[in-house]
């Protein structure tokens, strides 16, 4: 009788295969186990073959099978070695707050100067770079402008050895901060230091082939390129060495859903060490970190026990290092809650939309069969319609009647009154707050925040006498020297010539990977989405490690207003945000998130992927005249 457990290589799989003499009951249990985490494997007879990321998840129980039937399972090899490695990491993860650390925080900053390492390191970034160095895989969740980079690097350095490869995936606007730590960290006049600069992965499967098969030791790829090309990646990590990072690691959190978070934890088990960076963790809910998690300890469960924890920051804590905004002495930012009146061609256009939205979403905290995408949409257009009804009138006009039925004398007439109106009040109101901002003090610069792209570009227009730019997912990456691109546009902002005084940006494409403290302190907002991390990280650019003690960062929200009876996204959004900062600030037990939380619902009363059937039920009540006001809520 013998159940026997390969491990394959081509591609990364398990094979579980019984022998006739296995009983039925035994060899049921063990098909249950592998198809209740993997819907999808293959069966034959009694063969089975699964991803060896999910067969990692039935282990422990496969573990209790042994011990209540015998020794009935047999190895080959590699299967062998592979659990081994899974034990060792399954009982590390059970002693991390044992772990004593590998060195003392007075050798960290000697030890990194034997290989070139000329950044002062301050206390904090000291202390997360012992904690990290004594893990086996470690996350960092410490805000932005914290150094996370600049920690991952030192870390780097320290527990690697000669044949260890450096392989970083991260969103595209942040290839240049990998490229700035190494410029900024390592002495080129050391010869210790090793200035091997990060190869890009970039130009498909056969470029990407070719440029690995040359073995650099630094290499950066995008989320969306690795997913294109996980094959690649995979027969890379199998043959080599190699330490992998996550940058904004929270690009992973659809986990199995998202064709990125499905690829990486596909080949989680393959890199000898694994490390995840983000500041916001769990922007939405705390389904959001479970993936993280999964990919840094594949086929612990991790994930699910701690999203669905009652408490989960004890579960939590120890696994991850977090820098604080209280920790770098960083003064909150100062709040301004702007309500602005809808003009009445919009607002009527508003009521109608609430209206459809209504009686079209009003069962979704009971209705099975709801159709999640179109709600979706739905929510996008009434955040458009409440901040720039014109983009929303174009659509409608240019779609289907069966998604909003335009065809009416009445809807007609407010159409035509919407497309008269030469801007919507928000956009006018930013203006003249941006005006005022920059004619009180010549040498100040705003950036503005706004989700949709369209309106993205008209604001840039209306300000083009303040030089303003804009970025959004349409602009492409590229050289600094060249301003059609997100660096050059980043670069010309920076400016001492001061020809360029307002940036107009997309939280969703711009609200990593860059900082614009040292020369902007004023953020406005004319929307926000229900996505808590483009929030949070959006407020970061300017709000960061640098900042001078002296300089005040204002951040303004503008939001619209509307009679009781009709009822305000802006403030449903921000009635959402408030639960979102709250989960993730009882998660990582950060009380700066607590505070943002408070500034949040001590405001004064007056994207699309990322909305959640809560957001949309919170919405409905909003509109229904029955949620409570944002600004009374407590803790």
């Amino acid at each position: 009788m013998n159940i026997r457990i390969e491990y394959l290589e081509e591609p990364p799989r398990a094979r579980v295969a019984g022998d006739a003499e296995v009983p039925a009951a035994i060899w049921n249990r063990v098909l249950d186990l592998v198809l209740r985490v993997d819907g999808g494997a293959d069966v034959v007879g009694r063969l089975i073959e699964t991803d060896w990321g999910s067969f990692l998840q039935v282990v422990p129980e496969l573990a209790r099978a042994r011990e209540e039937y015998g020794s009935i399972f047999t190895y080959n090899p590699e299967a062998r070695r592979r659990l081994q490695q899974y034990r060792e990491e399954f009982r590390a993860v059970r002693e991390v707050e044992l772990v004593h650390p590998a060195m003392r925080e007075e050798e960290i900053q000697p030890r990194l100067a034997e290989f070139g390492f000329a950044r002062i390191l301050t206390g904090e970034q000291r202390r997360d770079v012992v904690r990290m160095v004594s893990l086996r895989h470690a996350a960092n969740f410490s805000v932005p402008g914290a150094g996370k980079t600049t920690v991952a690097l030192a870390v780097h350095l320290l527990i690697r050895d000669p044949q260890t490869k450096f392989v970083v995936v991260a969103p595209k606007n942040a290839f240049g901060a990998w490229d700035e730590v190494l410029e900024e960290c390592l002495d080129p006049l050391d010869q210790d230091a090793d200035n091997t600069p990060f190869v890009r992965l970039e130009g498909g499967f056969d470029n990407i082939r070719r440029i690995l098969a040359q073995e650099p030791a630094r290499a950066i790829i995008s989320y969306d390129q690795l997913a294109r090309v996980s094959e690649v990646m995979i027969d890379y990590l199998r043959f080599h060495r190699v330490h992998l990072i996550l940058d904004e690691s929270h690009r992973m959190k659809a986990g199995d859903q998202s064709l990125r978070g499905a690829a990486l934890l596909r080949l989680a088990h393959l890199p000898a060490r694994r490390d995840i960076l983000t500041g916001t963790p769990i922007p939405r809910s705390m389904d959001d970190i479970a993936p993280q998690l999964d990919f840094l300890w594949p086929g612990q469960g991790l994930g699910r026990r701690i999203a669905q924890a009652d408490e989960p920051g004890p579960m939590l804590r120890g696994l991850y290092v977090r820098t604080t905004k209280g920790e770098l002495g960083l003064a909150p930012p100062i709040k301004h809650w702007i309500p602005v009146e809808m003009s009445p061609a919009q607002l009527s256009l508003y009521a109608l939309m609430r209206e459809q939205i209504l009686s079209r979403l009003a069962g979704i905290r009971t209705d099975p069969n709801i159709d999640l995408p179109a709600a979706r949409r739905s929510v996008i257009r009434l955040l458009q319609v409440a901040s720039n009804p014109i983009l929303t009138v174009r659509r409608l006009t240019a779609e289907a009647p069966r998604d909003f039925p335009y065809n009416d004398p009445l809807i007609e007439r407010i159409f035509s009154a919407i497309v008269a109106e030469p801007d919507s009040p928000k956009l006018i109101r930013a203006c003249e707050l941006a005006r005022t901002i920059l004619n009180g003090d010549p040498n100040s610069r705003v950036v503005i925040w706004s989700c949709f792209t369209e309106t993205v570009e008209r604001l840039a227009e209306l300000l083009s006498d303040f030089g303003a730019t804009f970025i959004h997912g349409g602009v492409p990456t590229g050289a600094a020297a060249d301003l059609s691109t997100r660096e050059g546009r980043i670069r010309a902002f920076h400016d001492e010539s001061g020809t360029c005084r307002v940036l107009v940006a997309n939280p969703a494409a711009c609200s990593e990977g860059i900082s614009l403290h040292r020369i902007c302190h004023h953020a406005i907002y004319v929307d926000r989405s229900y996505n808590a991390g483009h929030f949070l990280q959006s407020v970061d650019r300017i709000h960061r490690l640098g900042l001078p003690p002296e300089i005040e960062t204002h951040v303004y929200v503008l939001e619209s207003i509307a009679p009781g009876v009709v009822g305000s996204i802006d403030y449903a959004v921000r009635r959402r945000l408030v639960e979102k900062l709250h989960i993730m600030a009882q998660a990582l037990e950060d009380a700066d998130l607590r505070r943002l939380a408070l500034d949040e619902e001590e405001g004064d009363e007056p994207l699309d992927y990322d909305i959640q059937l809560e957001d949309i039920a919170d919405l409905i009540d909003e509109l229904s005249g029955v949620a409570e006001d944002p600004g009374e809520e407590q803790l």
